[in-house]
């Protein structure tokens, strides 16, 4: 038993002329559709049906170039048109998608594709009751049982219409009510492509969706399109977020730390950081009596604290602190706009649960830590609030918790894991000697990157000093991650400016040109073919469909052809790709 996935799609829709053929991040609606399917059923034949009128030449086009089987019937006999190719096919079923379900369920679809599976029923349907967004439908129907149904249908309102007969027949046939039970909330929700509004709409969710938008689920496309975008606290003014960890360097001298501050702040740094601790309240006295005094040697007042907040804020620059002690988080939390995990309290949840629970976006690193590790404490945190299942909340640093470090223990590629395991912001806290590391964090697309910062490295003995920046290097560093930045561009693949103002698309393009003169009336063959530059009339793309063609008229050598003018393709009408 054969299934297969009929696309249908117009190009010249009514209600919105060219949607499927539109560009949305350098990508066409079809070939987002098309991959939402080959996610969702790998391994089920997939055709495109349209209509043989010349508008829809451009979707056959497409079809051809991308090896996808086009199948090309009458204008108002969609149903005609959809059951001529199942049947050309040999489909014993055949899916119904139309060209406006742009975020098409892959588990939805995975499922009836089962339940057809079973062969038990004649019509597998998502579509009654609207338990689904609009433009999320999907129907299953058995070749045969509609052959028979067809052929007792003359009425032109229902061929223009693959299954609007079943529902003003609801005892035709075995049928399976599929039901969204796991997103209900989803029901209703306009995602269908029938206005410039819903176009607008559907560009969003794309724009948010990450770089793998077909493997997103209703419930992720329900929640972007019905949460309004959020800008990102990770965003600094070259690009990533710079903070500048000022931490214990000031060494528990406050004029030290209010120079560094200062030094931080003009520096270019987007944000300054500093630890709130009492030795008394982080380190055992009996258990590690030495480090207790240390950190008691490193304190800080509340009232210096918040001057150094106040400094910040008020140059206009951001302060965090790593707050390790909760008693100070009350009087310090409404100098900070997000909060900063240290690796050391990763595994501590009580003390992260009280930071969750306020709501505010967190960076979280993950020095000593497994993976295992990082996804509990995620998942951890957004049990507690699931608005940290978004980038704009949540932003995991790759650390390694030694001062310095060697330079194959920053495991940058730890970021592209983490990224694809949580879909989350990713950062990188640098602990290495110089500025490599985080410039090479900048490039593969760290949001923000932390460094120790001090005012000089020389005669100092406290370890955090060796891998600290000063101001020099951080202006300097800038400077690099704004190139950097450039450089990386949005993302999208599209023809830049500056090859569209000087016409590359066409200039360095190749187009089919005869070597010869043709006379009108014989029959090009690939002997006769050459490609050359510029792209003028047929791309190269193209060429099959000079090879056997008839030439319309003379044809001279080396001279732009194009199809309907200077020959003409003796593609068959019905089918068209492979």
């Amino acid at each position: 038993m054969t299934i297969g996935i009929i696309l249908l799609c117009r190009h010249d829709s009514k209600r919105l002329p060219g949607k499927i053929l539109r560009v949305i991040r350098g990508r066409t609606i079809l070939s987002y559709i098309i991959e939402r399917i080959q996610h969702a059923a790998p391994h089920r034949p997939l055709a495109v049906a349209t209509s043989d009128e010349t508008s829809d030449n451009l979707i056959a086009d497409y079809c051809r170039r991308a090896g996808l089987h086009c199948f090309r019937g009458s204008l108002n006999d969609v149903a005609g048109r959809f059951l001529e190719c199942a049947e050309q096919h040999g489909w014993d079923f055949a899916v119904r998608i139309n060209g406006d379900n742009l975020f098409l369920d892959r588990d939805t679809l995975h499922a009836m594709l089962a339940i057809a599976d079973t062969d038990h029923f004649d019509l597998i349907s998502n579509v009654p009751e609207r338990t689904f967004p609009y433009g999320m439908s999907v129907e299953i129907i058995r070749t045969a049982f509609y052959r028979q149904t067809m052929d007792q249908v003359t009425d032109g309102s229902h061929r223009e219409h693959v299954t609007s007969w079943f529902y003003d027949n609801p005892t035709l046939g075995r049928r399976y009510i599929y039901q969204n039970t796991f997103c209900p909330q989803a029901a209703g929700l306009p995602l269908a492509l029938d206005t410039p509004r819903d176009f607008e709409l559907a560009c969003n969710i794309l724009d948010r969706a990450g770089p793998a938008p077909a493997l997103r689920s209703l419930r992720e496309i329900y929640e972007l399109a019905t949460s309004k975008p959020q800008p990102s606290p990770w965003r600094g003014s070259s690009g990533p977020l710079l903070i500048a960890e000022i931490g214990g360097n000031h060494e528990g001298d406050f004029s030290t730390a209010k120079a560094m501050c200062e030094a931080a702040i003009d520096s270019g740094a987007d944000c300054v950081k500093f630890q709130l601790y009492r030795g008394d309240t982080l380190v055992s006295p009996i258990e590690s009596p030495d480090r207790n005094k240390h950190f008691q040697k490193f304190e800080l007042s509340r009232e210096q604290h918040i001057q150094l907040a106040k400094m910040c804020r008020g140059a206009g620059v951001s302060y965090v602190a790593s707050v390790w002690d909760l008693a100070m988080l009350e009087w310090i939390d409404p100098y900070m706009d997000f909060y900063k995990i240290g690796s050391g309290d990763l595994t501590a949840w009580p003390l992260l649960a009280e930071f969750a629970r306020r709501g505010k976006p967190m960076l979280l690193s993950t020095g000593l830590a497994t993976m295992n590790e990082v996804m509990q404490t995620v998942s951890f945190l957004q049990s507690v609030d699931a608005r940290f299942k978004h980038p704009e909340m949540l932003c995991i640093m790759q650390c390694t918790s030694m001062y310095p470090i060697p330079n194959e223990d920053a495991n940058l590629r730890v970021m592209e894991t983490i990224r694809a395991s949580t879909g989350l912001a990713v950062g990188y806290s640098d602990h290495t000697e110089g500025m490599a590391a985080l410039g090479t964090a900048a490039a593969m697309g760290a949001d923000a990157l932390e460094f120790h910062f001090t005012d000089a490295r020389e005669g100092k003995t406290f370890r955090d000093h060796k891998v600290s920046l000063v101001a020099s290097e951080v202006r300097q560093l800038k400077k690099e991650i704004a190139q950097i930045t450039a450089l990386r561009g949005d993302g999208v693949k599209m023809p830049q400016p500056s090859e569209l103002e000087n016409g590359h698309e066409i200039s360095f393009r190749r187009g089919v040109y005869v070597n010869r003169l043709v006379k009108a009336g014989e029959i090009i063959s690939s002997d006769d073919l050459v490609l050359l530059r510029p792209l003028h009339g047929t791309d190269a793309r193209d060429t099959n469909l000079v090879v056997g063609a008839k030439a319309l008229r003379d044809i001279n050598p080396f001279s732009s052809i194009s199809e309907g003018i200077d020959y003409q393709s003796i593609t068959d009408s019905k089918v068209d790709g492979r």
